[in-house]
């Protein structure tokens, strides 16, 4: 899990100073999630993956979709990403990968102001479009 919390005012909590309020709790599921849903969002990517033994449905949509994504916090502060993606047939494997790394990077420090460390695509299918 992540904490972050507002610093106290440089002037020692005065009037009008802001003071901490409480902290802001982000599971590895909530990050899983976004990373996941960022993922889904590239051009190539179909669908995420589960492998077998974890469930009977193997390619997950957005219902389980955090599923396909594993989460692990280094020190704190930064972030290693794990995705198993089902891709489209016909895409370049690196610049589908590539462009999931740098989006799921860019969400991630967006929305959480975590340092991203690293991103692995793990392509786990291929398939034809229906």
């Amino acid at each position: 899990m992540m904490d972050g919390s507002v610093e106290p005012a440089p002037d020692g909590g005065h009037a009008g100073a802001r003071r901490p309020l409480g902290v802001t709790r982000v599971t590895n599921e909530v990050v899983a999630w976004i990373a996941v849903l960022t993922a889904l969002q590239v051009p190539g990517v179909h669908a995420m993956y589960q492998a077998a033994g974890q469930s009977l449905e193997r390619i997950l949509r957005r219902s389980h979709a955090h599923r396909g994504a594993r989460v692990e916090l280094r020190g704190g502060t930064t972030l290693d990403v794990d995705l198993w993606v089902v891709m489209l047939a016909g895409n370049s494997v690196p610049k589908v990968g590539a462009e999931v790394q740098q989006r799921v990077a860019d969400a991630v420090e967006r929305m959480l102001g975590l340092e991203v460390g690293n991103i692995n695509v793990h392509v786990s299918e291929v398939v034809f479009a229906p």
